[in-house]
């Protein structure tokens, strides 16, 4: 179903506007403070903000770790499912969506809240020994961080070093399958998205995506459509669209404003945009949100 038409609100999430005490029950502990959230055995099931079929900006980085029972979840403007050992690492400021979950689905996570550097969407099917070690260090940090006064000098290293390992993980079982030509398209389609994410909102053409990565937009244009099924304007609107409709749910902001800040020559392109795309206008899109 395409995203775009089913004109969703997307929800800003962030642990200053929620309450994560929803995620605790039974078996489930939670720490938080100025620097890093931990929930420990956390039950979406329980939560009175995470619905399905719901678009969240996530303003905080995310690390889960997948404990019990499996979720789905739209990330990059693709389906991604998880379950039992999977890893999902998530930058600040990201757009997901939420698309289903199991009912015994049981999760660790840590909102980091410090500056680390977290590029990519990360998602990692762990093997049995990499997990364990994982979640060796998720007990570490969390047995560290009980301590009064709250040690940062100890406590964020570890976590530094959790994301570090997951991404070095990702990077050793991507660079196993580089010789395999599907892999290396599906390794561009993600580096398209990526690149996507972080320009979108000044750079709408495909030559300057083809440029990054160092190949011609005819063939970035044939292996986007080969592996995605659409074009690379598709995903270039649909981002653009994201991040319209998130700007559009910030108090404050005139459409002017925001006309201007996603590159459009004027009021009137970006409005004409907003409508092809939503079947909505700008406004008409606010005052639905209202």
């Amino acid at each position: 179903m395409n995203l775009m038409s089913e004109k969703k609100t997307i929800n800003y999430v962030s642990v200053e506007n929620m309450s994560l005490n929803d995620l605790v029950c039974g078996d489930a502990h939670f720490f938080h403070n100025q620097h890093l959230s931990i929930i420990i055995n956390g039950r979406p099931r329980n939560s009175t903000f995470l619905r399905k079929e719901t678009i969240y900006h996530v303003a905080e980085a995310h690390l889960l770790l997948f404990l019990e029972g499996w979720s789905v979840v739209n990330l990059d403007l693709e389906n991604q499912r998880f379950q039992q050992g999977d890893v999902l690492l998530l930058p600040a400021d990201s757009i997901v969506e939420l698309k289903d979950y199991s009912n015994d689905l049981r999760v660790i996570v840590f909102v980091i809240r410090e500056e680390l550097r977290i590029d990519e969407n990360i998602v990692l099917s762990a093997c049995p020994e990499d997990f364990q070690h994982l979640l060796k260090m998720a007990f570490l940090t969390w047995d560290l961080a009980q301590h009064t006064p709250f040690r940062k000098e100890v406590v964020l290293p570890i976590v530094q070093a959790m994301v570090a390992n997951i991404q070095c993980l990702h990077k050793d079982k991507n660079a196993t399958s580089v010789t395999n030509m599907a892999v290396r398209q599906q390794q561009l389609f993600q580096n398209f998205k990526r690149l996507v994410h972080q320009h979108c909102e000044v750079q709408r053409n495909i030559p300057f995506y083809a440029e990054k990565l160092h190949i011609t937009p005819h063939y970035l244009s044939a292996v986007i459509k080969e592996i995605s099924g659409q074009s690379v304007m598709f995903w270039l609107n649909r981002a653009v669209i994201l991040r319209a409709k998130v700007l559009l749910n910030t108090k404050g902001m005139m459409i002017y404003e925001i006309a201007d800040r996603l590159n459009f020559s004027s009021p009137s392109a970006f409005h004409n945009f907003f409508k092809r795309i939503t079947g909505l206008t700008p406004k008409e899109y606010q005052t639905k949100m209202e």
